[in-house]
């Protein structure tokens, strides 16, 4: 997944981006838009939304044993139903996510917000 996140790191790198709800690229992007783009840079498809994400990880880790490529989410009710943000970890404690409007695509740790984060990352 280093194509996956290598691409992602540099995104929140990239002049001109930023944050848009329902965004595809190629500057402007939602939370789950990013990861879409950032796996497809890596040759793997996921859904378009975070909790069609969360449905279609092969395997859950904790977030203890993530690894770079893996998605990190929240959830308003703590199940797949309630997911509404994802971001992909990129190693080093740090994820890449398009957060809102106001902060853009940025790299965070991970535990920038850890109200409602889930317990689990997705591996795909």
């Amino acid at each position: 997944m280093s194509a996956a996140t290598s691409w992602a790191v540099n995104k929140t790198n990239e002049a001109g981006t930023y944050y848009s709800w329902g965004g595809n690229g190629p500057k402007g992007y939602d939370c789950s838009g990013f990861t879409l783009a950032a796996f497809q840079q890596a040759g793997k498809s996921l859904p378009r939304t975070s909790s069609a994400q969360y449905g279609a990880a092969k395997q859950y880790v904790s977030l203890n044993n993530l690894q770079p490529g893996d998605l990190v989410f929240w959830s308003n009710n703590g199940a797949q139903s309630g997911v509404y943000h994802v971001a992909i970890y990129i190693g080093n404690g740090q994820i890449a996510h398009a957060r809102n409007p106001s902060t853009g695509i940025t790299v965070t740790g991970l535990h920038y917000s850890p109200y409602n984060m889930m317990s689990v990352g997705g591996r795909y």
